[in-house]
This record gives structure tokens, C-alpha cells and sequence, in this order.
């Protein structure tokens, strides 16, 4: 009988069924429990994430909010030049008017129809000059025609065509110069409502068509561009928008990565939620790029349009548009002055867009077809640098906006320097340089208006300065005779004590200095003339006669009168300040002569007109009032004598040439160190230096060193002629010429004519009471006991016979 075994193996099958299947359980409990961690710390991953960048865009909300807000740019204060005023009172000439125009590339065309144009017409000239936005305010495009004389002087001004007279036309000042923001770059802010209408809409039609309807990014234009780049293997085309292309030129570099435009998405619907589609339109048209200038970044539709075509964007033509708006694509590609060829087909390309897009009609296309790509002759936004007068506008616009803060808004500052008068000087300068054989011996030259008291033309050395040491107001030199008309119009102001008939004592003079040592001045020529009249002191720029009249009135008044009239640094009274011990700068010098050349009033000079944001804001504007500092009959007597100097006096190198009335002063210094000039006449004082920085002597008088560039300058620009019309108080008298005294004409009318009289000369005096009642006896006696004190052989030479006689 067989033994029936237990089924075992099937329990241990069964077993390890259980236990698989235990294994299997566990396995997949401990799976889902992995899963639910991993789940878990996603999801935290994800909160963070979330709560991250939820932080990462209320940082971005609040950076670029703020940033877009307050401080979009940094904007260089921009400079301009005077603008030119045209006037039939003025006496322009007909070259002079088109020299400006020239100047500010204006083009000679066949009608003038457009801004910037102008056409000749046999004595007339039509111009269409460009709107301007002035200091004191807007001036609009307007279309005028000019009439001349037969010989080119300007007769007539009326607008055309509706011919109505005009009183005078300011053109627009010329651009010369720009202080670069930190960022060294070049805008010109401008807002929406100054953008013509027409390049809003080629810029939306050529860039972004649906900028008013996305919310910043365009998902569909970044999935179309991926999808070209990727098929190229290169970045090919892009799809940002405007506000995307914003967001890079603005805060983003140019790097083509994944975190960059993430960013900029980011960025661009902040920017698109926070502010409105006309204030990021605004800021694109002043962010956007058009090139280099000399190293400056050209950036701005503002600036732009000055750079290329010389016009505000207001002025801009279709075709200018096209170029323009064309260019955003790639400034260096199609730059019109390197690339012409392909600015030219984007243009066309832009104008044909324009086209079918009905921006502009068919007569608008075929006329924009055939202009010209630019207009400018110059590749430059200053033409020309005019970095001698730049510095002084430097130094005086920090004292006027100091700080940076002005970078924020931008700044255009109006000065008063006229571009043709430093073009004039600058020749001068440069021409007498080259005829001197020391190639060290230095220059400074400052042209100012008396009758403004403004800056006009600057240089300050030999070649141009360029940011170094400008000569013209940095450097300080003693002016030696310089001082002597000051010293004698003061003395003149006491006209019961002085005339310039008064007899002054030319003689040998012993006197202690500050430090009391024997001092014992000479004349240049070292001799002395015993008794001369102040006239002829004046006009032969004797030493000694000055320090006895500095003497007389006291120095101390003398520094003080300085002082008042704007000089600075240490002035002491003593006696040499009669031979003009004092360190001025050639335009303290110009600044001084204002007041003696200006009837007795001047001002502080000042190179600023105006000062603007790019907007418009005034800032500041130049409102100053003279201040009187010598009667006006005393700065009569001045003038007149002044203009002796340069017809009998040490100044006749220039009377002989220029033909004109003109005022001047002869200045040297011990050993020829210094040579100064200084000339004017009814409107603009010239003051010339030349010298070594070493301050060795040059070997040059004033008359030697610079009237050669007085008359250069003056024989360019004309002589307004100096007015010598004396005020009410003053008239001609006739004065002894040997003892000063004034000889009552009428107390003479039975005997000799006073005026044929070998002793008498006749010489402007100031008016006093005493003269309307003298009594003709007592005054007859007087003038002989005085001519009794003087024999034949005390006599010397006639001086008023050497004057004339040139001995």
C-alpha cells in the first residue's frame, strides 16, 4: 500500500506566491509613496518657483516702473550758436545772408518748396526756413523773400506768397557742440506730439502692425521666428516688438540667449501694463539707434533727423521718413554716407510700403523716388568743433545748472557766438603766428559785443584748443597800459580837476614802493617829456603822467573802480597800479573796455543766451541790466580819446589801414613779456594777446604784436563806425595848449578867432556852470598871468604839432 505524501511543495509554491505577491505590494507602496514625495517636493519646487517669480516680477515691476518713469535717459546738453536776425535796418549784405545759409545746409533748389530750400530770383531770395524752437518760444516753417539793392544790400522782408511785410526773421542757430551724458550718448528729446503722424504710422507699418492690440510680446511672431531660425541654423529673423526692441536698447544687452529673452518678455508686458502705448511709442522714438558720431552713440528720432537732414522730425519729407524708419533695421548697413546703395533700396523698399499701405499718395511716392538720401554736406552732427569757445560755455552752464540732474531731461543751450566772426578770428590768429619765427610765442584773442555784453568769438592759442589750457580766460597776464584809460577816466569824472587839456608832469620821479625801496619809474622810450597834456599822455601811453594822475586821485580809488567793474584777484593800491601791475585774462580784459566803449555802463559777460530742456522747458533765460560804472561824459572823453590812439597815437599801425572810426589801446609789459591790443568799434571790442607760457620776452610791443591782428579781423568783418557824438554836457573847447586852461571863445570875439590861435587846441571837455558866467576881464587876466609863467624857452615843442606831425 502506497503512502500518499503531503502536497508541500504546493504550499511552499503557495507561500511563495504570498511572498512575490508581498514583494510586489510592498514595491508598489513604496513607489507611491516615492511618487507622492517627489509629487510633494515639485509642488513645493513649484510654489517657490512661483512665489519666486511672482518676487522677480514685482522686482522687475518696480526696477523698470520706476526706471521708465523717472530716469529713461541720458541726454547731453546740446549747443547752438546765436541765431542769425535778419533786418533791413541792419545793412546786411546779400552774401552774408547766404553764407548762413550755406552754413546751416540749406539747399539751393529750384522752387523752395520744401523747409531748408532756397532759390534766387535776379535781386531777391525766397527761403523757406525751418521751424525753431527758440528759447523764448516756437517759431513755425515759414516761406520768405528777401529783396536787395542793385549793390546786395538788404532793402525788403515779406513772407511769400502773401507778401506781407515783416520787421525781421530770426533763422535757426547752428549746432556747435554737445557735453556727452555719463553714457556718451547723443539724443534730442522730442515728445509723441512732435513726431509727424506720417512716421508714427510707417514705424508701426514697417516694425510692429499690431502694436495697439498685443499686450507687449506676440507670441505668434516669436513662434513664426523660431521656426525660420531653426531652419537656418542662424538667427535670421526676429520676432519682437516694439516694446520688446525697447526693453533691449534700454535695459538689456544684445546677447541672443534664452535667459535674455525670457527676460525681456517678462519686461516687455510689464512695460506694456504699467504704461500706455503712446508713452513706450515716445520712448522708442527717443531710445532708438542710428549710429556713431565721432564716437557718440546717435540715438533718437530728435537728433536723428538734425544729423541727417539738418530738420526738426516736424520738417521731415516722405522720403526722409523712408530713410530714416528704414534704418532702425540696421544702422550700420544702411547708413546712407558708407552704404548708399543699400540705404537707397531700404528707402525705396519703406516707400513702397508706404505706398501700398495708403500712407502717401502716388505724386508723394514718385516725388520721394527721386530726392536725394540725405541733405547735409557734412557726415558730422557739429561740423566743425568749436572747442576754444565750448570751454568757456562749460564753465559758465555749471555755475548756471550745476550738477547731473540735468541728464534726466536734457539741455539745449543757446549761446551767443556767432560761427562767422570766430571762422574770421581764427585767421587772424593763425596768420600772424606764421609770420613770427618763435614758434613758442602764444596767442589769445576774444571778440565781445559792448552793447550786450556777450561773448561772440574765442581763440585761445596758437592752434585750437582742444580741452587744454584755453589762453582766452585761464590765463593771467599783467596788461601793463592796458590799465591807464581806466586811471585817466576816472581822474576825468572831476572835471574841475581834470580835462584832457590838463597839463601833467612828465619829469623824473622818485617814490617808495610797498616794501620801502626807492622806486623810479620810467617811460618806454626812458626819456621825459617835462609838461604834457593828458591827451597826448593818453595817446603816447606815457608812464610817468599816469602814476602822477593815479596819484592824484589815489590808487585806492583806482582798485575800487576795478573792482566794480568785474576784475578779480588781488588788486593792490599802490602806485604801479597806474602801469597796470594787475593779472587779467583777455576776457576780463574785453569786459572792462565794455565799460569805457559802452557810454560808461557794461555788464559781467556771458556766452549763454538761453538755457531749455529738449522739451522746451526754460531753464534759464539771459535777462541782465548794465550797470553804470563812469559818467557818461567821462566815458565820451574815453572814447574820443581811444580813438585818438589809433589815428595820432601808438595805434596809428591800424588807423593808416582801416579808414573807419575805431577806439584802441596799445599794452606791454617789462622786458616785452605781454603784447596786448585792444580795438572796437560801435558794437565789438577785440583784445589780443601774444606771448610764452614760460614768460619769457617775445620781443614784441602792442602795436608790433597785435594790431597786425586787429587789422586782419577788422578789414574781413567792416568797422561799425565808433560813435563820437558827445552827450549833452560835453562840446568842443578851446584850451590853452601849454597851460590847460580853457579859453572862453566869447571873451575872444573882438580880437583874435580862438580856434587860429597859435596856443589854443580844440578838445571835447565836460560842461560847467562857471563857463555860461565868466567874466570876460577877470578871465582875460587870469590866462595871461598863467601864460606869464611860462617864457619862450620853458616851452617845449608844440605837443598837439608832434601829435599830428606823428613826431
Amino acid at each position: 500500500m502506497s503512502k500518499k505524501q503531503p502536497s508541500r511543495p504546493a504550499k511552499r509554491s503557495q507561500k511563495v506566491s504570498k511572498g512575490n505577491a508581498g514583494k510586489t505590494a510592498h514595491k508598489q507602496k513604496t513607489q507611491r509613496s516615492w511618487q507622492r514625495r517627489l509629487f510633494g517636493v515639485l509642488w513645493k519646487l513649484a510654489v517657490l518657483g512661483l512665489v519666486l517669480l511672482v518676487f522677480y516680477l514685482m522686482y522687475l515691476d518696480t526696477m523698470l516702473s520706476k526706471r521708465f518713469a523717472n530716469a529713461r535717459y541720458e541726454a547731453p546738453a546740446l549747443l547752438y550758436s546765436r541765431a542769425m536776425v535778419i533786418d533791413t535796418q541792419q545793412q546786411l549784405q546779400r552774401e552774408e545772408i547766404l553764407r548762413e545759409l550755406q552754413t546751416l545746409d540749406y539747399r539751393n533748389s529750384r522752387y523752395a518748396r520744401n523747409p531748408g530750400e532756397y532759390q534766387q530770383q535776379g535781386n531777391d531770395l525766397l527761403v523757406f526756413r525751418r521751424a525753431f524752437d527758440f528759447p523764448d518760444r516756437v517759431e513755425p516753417g515759414v516761406r520768405i523773400r528777401l529783396r536787395f539793392s542793385a549793390n546786395g544790400q538788404l532793402v525788403g522782408l515779406e513772407s511769400w506768397p502773401e507778401q506781407q511785410a515783416l520787421n525781421e526773421i530770426r533763422l535757426e542757430p547752428q549746432l556747435i557742440g554737445r557735453f556727452a551724458s555719463d553714457n556718451n550718448e547723443d539724443r534730442l528729446l522730442v515728445g509723441l506730439e512732435q513726431v509727424p503722424v506720417l512716421m508714427q504710422d510707417t514705424l508701426l507699418l514697417v516694425e510692429d502692425q499690431d502694436f495697439y492690440h498685443h499686450f507687449g510680446i506676440k507670441p505668434s511672431s516669436i513662434v513664426r521666428a523660431a521656426l525660420v531660425n531653426i531652419a537656418a541654423r542662424r538667427t535670421v529673423q526676429g520676432g519682437s516688438t516694439i516694446t520688446q526692441q525697447l526693453i533691449k536698447n534700454m535695459y538689456l544687452t544684445h546677447d541672443q540667449t534664452i535667459r535674455r529673452k525670457i527676460n525681456e518678455a517678462f519686461m516687455a508686458l510689464i512695460l506694456d501694463y504699467r504704461f500706455s502705448k503712446d508713452e513706450i511709442l515716445e520712448a522708442y522714438f527717443n531710445e532708438v539707434y542710428f549710429g556713431q558720431d565721432r564716437g557718440h552713440a546717435i540715438h533718437g528720432i530728435g537728433l536723428a533727423s538734425q544729423f541727417f537732414y539738418g530738420k526738426t522730425p516736424e520738417d521731415l519729407t516722405p522720403a526722409e521718413i523712408a530713410m530714416l524708419i528704414g534704418m532702425v533695421k540696421g544702422p550700420s548697413l544702411y547708413n546712407p554716407y558708407r552704404n548708399s546703395e543699400r540705404a537707397q533700396d531700404r528707402r525705396d523698399l519703406v516707400l513702397r510700403l508706404m505706398y501700398s499701405g495708403d500712407l502717401i499718395s502716388q505724386t508723394q511716392y514718385l516725388a520721394a523716388i527721386e530726392a536725394p538720401l540725405v541733405t547735409r554736406a557734412s557726415n558730422r552732427l557739429v561740423a566743425r568743433q568749436r572747442a576754444d569757445y565750448v570751454d568757456y560755455v562749460q564753465r559758465e552752464l555749471r555755475e548756471l545748472v550745476p550738477g547731473n540732474a540735468w541728464q534726466e531731461t536734457g539741455l539745449r543751450v543757446f549761446t551767443y557766438f556767432d560761427p562767422w566772426l570766430q571762422t574770421m578770428l581764427e585767421h587772424a590768429v593763425v596768420e600772424r603766428m606764421q609770420e613770427l619765427p618763435d614758434t613758442e610765442v602764444q596767442a589769445a584773442a576774444v571778440v565781445t559785443d559792448h552793447q550786450t555784453g556777450t561773448l561772440r568769438a574765442m581763440v585761445g592759442g596758437r592752434v585750437r584748443v582742444q580741452g587744454g589750457f584755453n589762453r582766452a580766460f585761464q590765463a593771467r597776464r599783467q596788461i601793463g597800459s592796458l590799465i591807464k584809460p581806466f586811471v585817466y577816466t576816472l581822474a576825468l569824472e572831476d572835471s574841475a580837476e581834470f580835462s584832457l587839456a590838463t597839463i601833467l608832469d612828465d619829469s623824473e620821479l622818485s617814490l617808495r614802493n610797498e616794501r620801502g625801496d626807492e622806486w623810479r619809474p620810467s617811460n618806454f622810450d626812458n626819456e621825459f617829456l617835462g609838461p604834457l597834456p593828458l591827451y597826448q599822455s593818453w595817446l603816447d601811453s606815457r608812464n610817468i603822467p599816469a602814476i602822477q594822475t593815479a596819484l592824484a586821485i589815489t590808487p585806492a580809488k583806482v582798485r575800487e573802480r576795478l573792482y566794480s567793474m568785474g576784475a578779480t584777484g588781488a588788486i593792490h593800491a599802490y602806485p604801479s597800479l597806474a602801469l597796470g601791475t594787475i593779472d587779467l585774462s583777455p576776457v576780463q580784459v574785453n569786459q572792462l573796455y565794455g565799460f569805457l566803449a559802452n557810454h560808461g555802463k557794461g555788464y559781467a559777460l556771458s556766452s549763454i543766451a538761453g538755457i531749455t530742456t529738449h522739451r522746451g522747458e526754460l531753464v534759464y533765460l539771459d535777462q541782465r541790466e548794465p550797470h553804470r560804472v563812469f559818467s557818461e561824459e567821462a566815458a565820451y572823453l574815453a572814447r574820443y580819446a581811444s580813438f585818438g590812439v589809433v589815428e595820432y597815437g601808438t595805434g596809428r599801425m591800424l588807423g593808416r589801414e582801416i579808414r573807419e572810426p575805431l577806439g584802441g589801446k596799445t599794452g606791454s609789459t617789462n622786458e616785452l613779456r605781454d603784447s596786448w591790443f585792444v580795438s572796437f568799434d560801435n558794437q565789438y571790442i577785440l583784445t589780443v594777446w601774444l606771448g610764452r607760457d614760460d614768460n619769457q620776452p617775445i620781443g614784441l610791443t602792442g602795436s608790433h604784436g597785435g594790431i597786425p591782428v586787429a587789422q586782419r579781423l577788422w578789414q574781413q568783418t567792416g568797422v561799425r563806425a565808433l560813435d563820437l557824438t558827445p552827450p549833452n554836457n560835453v562840446q568842443m573847447y578851446a584850451w590853452n595848449a601849454d597851460t590847460g586852461i580853457w579859453l572862453a571863445e566869447h571873451c575872444f570875439a573882438n580880437t583874435t578867432r580862438v580856434s587860429s590861435r597859435p596856443d589854443s587846441v580844440r578838445l571835447p571837455g565836460i560842461t560847467r556852470p562857471e563857463y555860461a558866467t565868466v567874466d570876460c576881464s577877470e578871465y582875460e587876466q587870469q590866462v595871461q598871468e598863467a601864460l606869464q609863467e611860462k617864457t619862450e624857452e620853458e616851452r617845449p615843442r608844440s605837443w598837439w604839432r608832434r601829435v599830428f606831425s606823428g613826431g
